[in-house]
């Protein structure tokens, strides 16, 4: 269980790092994929990792926060294979399922947290029902997809953004409880949202200004 702490914590730093690294490089670049697929692996680890840690030891937080954020990182990554979403290509059977899971487990969240909020643990209980409701939407908009393709065919790219940031951001979320224990305590929870959506909303409606005005994909990313 120690190795397993000591992997968990190492692949976390590991994400802190290389995430920034894949943002700030040229977008489809071989950097930009190499970093994000450390990151994307990292992730996965930190997940599983987190999985058996939080059975064990019984850390319900723990296994909240890596249900959501690898489920986001999840669909980031496979926007990039599912490029013909829009002609109602590419769902396949894992996509269906790790919807199904990550909309149990959230659910299961939201309940856990309305439980303890009643039971007197309400600063706990509100943000486990904050995280389980914002894992549903995340599952809830995923399934849309699949039910009806969208109608951009650059969905795939607004998704990958998105989804990846999300996904950085649960991860610095999980950091800053940690670590970060000079702030307010709401705050350690919250402020990786506050400057990483806004950030999220920026880049996407730049991307899809530029697009609809004419400009070509290929000519704002590398596309191979």
């Amino acid at each position: 269980m120690n190795l397993l702490t000591y992997t968990h914590i190492f692949a976390g730093i590991i994400s802190l790092i290389v995430a920034p690294l894949a943002m700030v490089v040229h977008k489809g670049g071989n950097a930009h994929r190499l970093w994000g697929k450390i990151f994307f692996w990292c992730m996965t680890w930190i997940f599983v990792s987190a999985v058996i840690l939080s059975a064990v030891k019984w850390i319900p937080f723990l296994l909240l926060i890596a249900v959501f954020s690898y489920y986001s990182v999840y669909i980031g990554y496979r926007a990039l294979y599912l490029k013909q979403l829009h002609l109602g290509k590419g769902v396949a059977w894992y996509d269906w399922a790790m919807s199904a899971i990550a909309g149990i487990f959230n659910f299961s969240f939201v309940v856990w947290g309305a439980y303890k909020a009643i039971n007197g643990a309400t600063s706990l209980g509100l943000l486990a029902v904050g995280f389980g409701l914002g894992g549903l939407m995340m599952v809830r908009a995923e399934l849309s997809r699949y039910l009806k393709p969208p109608a951009s065919k650059f969905h795939w790219f607004y998704r990958h953004i998105g989804s990846m940031m999300g996904g950085f951001i649960a991860s610095v979320t999980a950091f800053s409880v940690q670590v970060m224990h000079f702030m307010p305590g709401v705050m350690q929870w919250i402020w990786p949202s506050l400057v990483g959506v806004p950030l999220i909303i920026y880049w996407v409606r730049t991307y899809r200004k530029k697009l609809e005005k004419g400009s070509q994909l290929a000519e704002l990313v590398e596309i191979r």
